[in-house]
């Protein structure tokens, strides 16, 4: 570990004295942070954020510190015309991980191996957080390969996990607040022949103060999120057919 003073900022460095791969990486690196903080903001080196990111983060760190029932803070927003509600976030099964934020009280709950799944009623519990058949197929072919996993090439769907198995909510917000600009030959998760143009498309700004969700969990902004998925999976495979038929 390095410690450097920069303006008013105290940086603490940590570095691996050997590759631990991506997901060993962050796991060992935010037990580490989370050692020495109670919250904290947490983005990649490929994710670029919208300052209005940093505010927001701040305000539901400060206003959930000691909700039991919220685990995890998204800046990252796929379908930011989702829902028409005046809200300025959601309360919701969603977890995001391009630029996000999260507290000790949460984090400790980690378990990479995810070990607990094996006991659980899966049918029953993936049915209680997903809203569609593909959503529910798809976590569930996840979860089977992350757990008991010594060897995992990812962390988050253990995250996603961790969340749903302690009943917390992910707070998301109406603007997207975060794009990835890793999206290349030199991606990791992400990898594609040529670089892609950031994604999300859209870099947004969230206006404050920030409206307040009314409903504990919005069911109506979950459907409609993924519906949006549905019809964007739909278009690759369009793009894809004219691809190969030269159209």
């Amino acid at each position: 570990m390095k410690t450097a003073l920069i303006g008013f900022c105290e940086v603490h460095k940590i570095y691996s004295d050997t590759n631990l791969g991506c997901a060993q990486r962050i796991k060992t690196g935010l037990d580490s942070v989370f050692q020495k903080e109670q919250k904290a903001i947490i983005l990649e080196d490929d994710t670029l954020p919208n300052s209005s990111f940093f505010k927001f983060c701040e305000f539901c760190l400060n206003r959930y510190d000691n909700d039991q029932s919220v685990y995890h803070i998204s800046g990252c927003n796929f379908f930011p015309n989702s829902s028409e509600t005046i809200s300025s976030y959601y309360l919701t099964s969603i977890v995001n991980i391009w630029g996000w934020a999260t507290w000790a009280r949460a984090w400790n709950k980690y378990d990479m191996q995810m070990k607990s799944w094996n006991s659980q009623d899966k049918l029953s519990f993936l049915k209680h957080w997903c809203t569609t058949n593909q959503q529910l197929k798809d976590t569930h072919a996840m979860f089977e390969l992350h757990c008991e996993n010594t060897d995992p090439w990812t962390w988050d769907y253990q995250w996603v996990y961790t969340c749903w198995l302690n009943h917390g909510l992910s707070i998301l917000p109406s603007k997207n607040l975060v794009q990835n600009l890793g999206m290349g030959p030199q991606g990791t998760h992400t990898k594609f022949e040529k670089q892609q143009g950031p994604y999300p498309a859209s870099l947004q700004e969230l206006k404050f103060p920030l409206v307040q969700p009314i409903k504990k969990r919005d069911f109506g902004f979950e459907n409609d999120y993924y519906k949006n998925t549905r019809i964007h999976f739909l278009n690759k495979i369009k793009t894809f057919i004219k691809k190969i038929l030269n159209i």
